[in-house]
């Protein structure tokens, strides 16, 4: 069908020249959104009010009430040495083997309740990562780090590493009946700044011993049979820091990983990572970003909001990852910034605010689902999204100036005469909130967009046009 047969007259004249959509740029293998579950995890799953911890799962995870991650990271904690006491709250992730030869399967049950919830709720991808190995297999004695920021696993524990990750994959399998798709043995491997004393787990590995433990890691996930879980790598800090491993790395090593992990808090290597996984036959994953603005401690900051925004848009639109993962949705409120989409009290009373980053994220993971093409604009802040199976166009507006009216050309998709299409918006005065539906014309359509704001415009029972 198409528009002359449908008789469709109400043409708008753009006040602005409009975005375009840049289909011939679009692709269809994203597969959602997600968060990590360190550190808060290993609190809320022990609060006492269990109701009050599934409110927030509900916030986080569910695609009705909340925001609808669908991918979780579960970290593997390292344990750390009981005679060191620096760690953050939330950040001392208890390990799964206390000492050689001993194993404390029950030692993580706060976090891995918040899996299966968020598994309950949805999620249908999970990864296990590792920050650090165990206390007694690193050269300084401790999961913060080496004392001189250098690698800190002992020569002789590579192989107990590997097989402690592995064995805890092999268990959450057979006892819990949950398969990780994936296991990521490093984190931020490449950054010098894991020093002993840090309040959090981190292991640097130098480029050599990294394509040592991903082998190890590989080749002990299949000794033990556990073909469904494959290795991912390497989760650096930075974009240009992935590139420079990957192509470092030797061809036993990029046979043996079957995700590309990468950060994206630092880097400009966006379209060549992306080019180069297509090259290896990789899937890539952003699997790592947060931010917290540059306001002080405040729920309603929309630094964040924007920054957050202006992110998602550019990975998506050049790197082009498979998933695209938040570091923690939920952040401790002592720690006075803006982080997370939620903040609640690590310590002491059990208590949560949803911040003004919730919304930001909403905007985005409430409308473009897993499965969705994600299209390109001529715009850098605006970003499109097209469900083939629900009908479904997204268009997202980042606004970080003043109010103005923005116009989308939508020539390559049909619809109704009568269409009208459904607006959200998050800015200093509203929290995605529903505003009057707008008219949809055969051009196109136009959109406000007020001051400092996220706008989402969704149009239901569109057709792309076949070319």
């Amino acid at each position: 069908m198409n528009h002359a047969s449908k008789k469709i007259t109400r043409s708008i004249t753009f006040m602005s020249e409009p975005v375009r959509l840049k289909l011939e740029e679009s692709y269809d293998h994203f597969e959602g959104w997600g968060t990590s579950l360190a550190w808060w995890a290993n609190e809320l799953g022990g609060w006492q009010d269990q109701a009050k911890a599934a409110e927030v799962m509900d916030l986080v995870f569910d695609p009705e009430k909340g925001l609808g991650l669908n991918i979780v990271r579960y970290n593997i904690g390292g344990g750390e040495n009981s005679d060191m006491q620096e760690l953050r709250p939330g950040g001392d992730v208890p390990g799964f083997q206390p000492e050689p030869g001993k194993w404390d399967w029950e030692a993580d049950a706060r976090q891995r309740a918040v899996l299966q919830g968020a598994l309950k709720r949805g999620a249908n991808i999970a990864e296990a990562f590792s920050n650090s190995p165990p206390y007694w297999m690193t050269i300084s004695s401790s999961v913060t780090g080496a004392v001189d920021g250098g690698n800190n696993l002992r020569e002789d524990q590579y192989d107990a590493f590997a097989d402690y990750l592995t064995e805890v994959v092999k268990y959450y399998r057979d006892q819990w009946g949950i398969t990780f798709r994936t296991l990521d043995p490093l984190n931020e491997p490449s950054s010098n700044w894991w020093k002993k004393g840090n309040i959090q787990e981190g292991s640097h590995f130098t480029v050599d011993k990294q394509a040592e433990i991903i082998r190890k890691v590989a080749g002990s996930l299949k000794s033990k049979g556990l073909d469904a879980t494959v290795v991912s790598a390497a989760d650096n800090n930075s974009i240009d820091e992935t590139m420079h491993n990957l192509q470092t790395y030797d061809l036993d090593t990029l046979d043996v990983i079957g995700q590309i992990n990468t950060h994206s808090y630092n880097g400009s290597r966006l379209e060549e990572l992306r080019t180069l996984a297509e090259q290896l036959g990789k899937r890539l994953w952003m699997s790592e970003y947060g931010t917290g603005g540059s306001e002080t401690h405040s729920h309603d900051d929309m630094t964040s909001v924007q920054e957050l925004a202006e992110r998602i848009m550019c990975d998506l639109k050049i790197m082009q990852p498979s998933a695209w993962v938040y570091w923690q949705a939920v952040e401790d409120e002592g720690a006075n910034n803006n982080w997370g989409f939620i903040h609640a009290h690590f310590t002491g009373e059990e208590q949560y605010e949803v911040t003004k980053q919730y919304y930001g994220m909403a905007q985005f993971s409430k409308f473009i689902r897993p499965g969705a093409s994600i299209i390109p604009t001529d715009d850098g802040r605006m970003l499109a999204a097209y469900d083939p199976v629900r009908r479904k166009l997204v268009l997202v507006i980042r606004n970080e100036l003043s109010a103005s009216k923005t116009s989308f050309e939508l020539n390559d998709f049909t619809y109704s005469d009568a269409l009208e299409a459904q607006v959200y918006q998050t800015s200093p005065d509203s929290n995605m909130k529903r505003l009057e539906n707008i008219s949809v014309y055969y051009n196109g359509l136009e959109v406000d967009t007020a001051e400092n704001s996220i706008t989402t415009v969704v149009l239901n029972e569109v057709t792309l046009k076949l070319k």
